[in-house]
């Protein structure tokens, strides 16, 4: 703090720059994970940890929405970025699961900042393997229940039902928020009723009754469980964050993303990530500047949780 906040080289939240976790007291630590490798539309995800480094500096340590001073309660540290392989999904897959696994055996949870949605695979595979199965917490205009396209079985669309064919996840125990916008066909519904996922779209989202008893669904869910919570930031209106791949109109705003996020207060949270900015199509950094404010979001909620135990 001695720097002003324009100085420096730029880490998430201003902390210290920590790629080797080994013999460090970590709580968690912040891992960028430039890859949009996955990406069926408008690439540049792989862009974004640099940009919600840059919009992050703003964060602070209390949190008064939610009463918690983050940095007192945790130790955070930037790890750095996960190596990719922009051209081989299947390399950099393989890189975000170790490297994930390398801050659970020291200690830690995960905030993965992407990168596209397809990342959301191997931090489940990796979650999975230290915590066993979490109910997972989604934040999104799609379901990500797509199946292969153009031949290709892993992208952006796909980490849902590919979690759920791999015994990551049980369908009844996803929960979906802020779905929307049109479909190809009606198909592409039925493999959500089959596996019994929990959707709140948005126009239930805006019925305060039926919104509130979601999350207590949510909340009865994750009695016995930990959550991970997954936010593909097109899951906000592209008034309030453009700067993404698959913008879809008619999602929340801003202050109703952070609201919903800090519904899920006194949850054990696995770990977390934040998906789909791409900054080229951003403007005044207002996806960057959410992207930022969603993490620290995720860590004053990890300083509310005691730490999930290992399977």
């Amino acid at each position: 703090m001695k720097s002003p906040r324009f100085g420096d080289l730029a880490t998430f939240n201003r902390l210290p720059y920590v790629p080797d976790l080994k013999g460090n007291d970590v709580s968690v630590a912040l891992l960028g994970v430039p890859f949009d490798g996955g990406t069926t539309y408008r690439p540049g995800a792989r862009f974004a940890p640099r940009a919600v480094r840059d919009a992050s500096v703003l964060c602070r340590n209390y949190n008064p929405n939610l009463d918690v001073s983050v940095y007192e309660s945790l130790n955070v540290v930037d790890a750095g970025d996960i190596t990719v392989n922009p051209i081989n999904l299947q390399i950099t897959f393989k890189n975000i699961e170790e490297r994930i696994r390398e801050v659970h055996e020291a200690g830690a949870r995960a905030i993965c900042v992407g990168g596209d949605h397809s990342i959301l695979l191997p931090d489940l595979r990796a979650v999975h393997r230290r915590f066993g199965k979490v109910v997972l917490v989604q934040f999104d205009a799609h379901t990500d229940t797509a199946d292969s396209a153009w031949g290709e079985k892993y992208h952006h669309g796909t980490p849902v039902r590919r979690a759920i064919e791999e015994g990551l996840l049980n369908g009844s125990e996803i929960f979906q928020i802020g779905i929307r916008g049109p479909l190809t066909s009606p198909d592409q519904e039925e493999y959500v009723r089959e596996q019994k996922i929990n959707i709140l779209d948005m126009d239930a989202f805006c019925d305060p009754k039926k919104r509130d008893q979601f999350f207590n669904r949510i909340r009865n869910a994750a009695a016995k469980k930990p959550i991970y919570i997954s936010f593909d930031v097109d899951g906000v209106d592209p008034a309030f964050a453009p700067g993404t791949g698959t913008p879809v109109v008619g999602g929340m705003t801003s202050l109703e993303a952070l609201q919903c996020v800090r519904k899920l207060k006194g949850l054990d949270v696995a770990g977390a990530n934040l998906v789909e900015i791409s900054p080229a199509y951003d403007h005044a950094e207002l996806t960057s500047l959410l992207g930022a404010a969603l993490v620290f979001e995720f860590l004053s909620l990890m300083a509310l949780s005691k730490k999930p135990k290992a399977k």
